[in-house]
């Protein structure tokens, strides 16, 4: 039986228009292609999820327009049960405009969002549906208030959570506490703790972040890095983060190197 998990946070639709150059003001312009796929990174995560054999859950909310309606069916399509996602009715659909410069190589993002889920929405009810069964709960940083009970609830029941942290948000910090794994942006750890390398950035998170039990961050094409929290055991040589993370860094642009050639 798949391993059912659980997702909540942003969902939408993104309109990617490729174009020669950005415009600028007062400026018409065609677009070389105009691509329209579902977007937010929750709803993005679970599609992956679900692609790899799980059982995903969402639960989020989008207005009760057409574009929920196309949203639901791409979800279903992949095999999301999108049975908690909660509809406003009057409001739009969460949606974002994606201008893909191709001589600048940029991509500017202009987003409308849609109705917030409140902490009320988040009822006992809801709450029992979606972790029945479950073995994670993801939270991508959105919808704080009403993810934070989600996030409580799953910690009572003795339920992995999982929490990104892609850039510093209202909310975030509290949700980031209940979190038995957290991933982050390139960015996070030094935006949120002032700390001026990734590798002090890191280790502050941890500490930040007692009940964390693997911290990762990710750093593009060089991969990700994880701290994982162990049991003490007998110390050996030790040795600067920052350090071993440039080491690594240095193999694999070396690897990246020798292939090439």
């Amino acid at each position: 039986m798949p391993v059912k998990i659980v997702g909540c946070g942003s969902c939408g639709v993104d309109y990617l228009a490729s174009v020669a150059a950005y415009p600028k003001p007062d400026q018409k312009l065609r677009t070389d292609a105009l691509v329209v796929q579902g977007g937010g990174n929750c709803a993005n995560a679970l599609t992956a999820a679900a692609r790899l054999g799980l059982s995903p859950t969402l639960v989020t909310k989008i207005g009760g327009d057409g574009l929920g309606d196309g949203i639901l069916r791409e979800l279903q399509r992949d095999g999301i049960d999108t049975s908690l996602v909660l509809r406003a009715a009057g409001h739009p659909s969460p949606f974002t405009y994606i201008i893909v410069d191709r001589d600048g190589g940029t991509r500017t993002c202009i987003h409308t969002p849609g109705a917030p889920m409140v902490r009320d929405e988040m009822s006992p009810t809801l709450i029992s549906q979606a972790l029945a069964g479950a073995s994670l709960v993801y939270f991508d940083g959105r919808l704080s208030e009403a993810a934070l009970l989600l996030a409580r609830a799953a910690r009572a029941a003795g339920i992995a959570v999982l929490v990104e942290g892609e850039r510093l948000r209202p909310g975030l910090q509290d949700l980031l506490k209940e979190a038995d794994y957290v991933v982050t942006s390139a960015h996070f750890p030094q935006e949120w703790t002032g700390e001026q390398c990734i590798g002090d950035a890191m280790l502050q998170v941890a500490m930040r972040l007692p009940r964390a039990r693997m911290v990762i961050t990710t750093l593009g094409t060089k991969g990700s890095v994880c701290l994982l929290r162990q049991e003490q055991q007998a110390a050996s040589a030790e040795r600067c983060l920052q350090e071993i993370i440039e080491e690594l860094s240095n193999q694999t642009t070396d690897s990246s190197s020798r292939s090439s050639d």
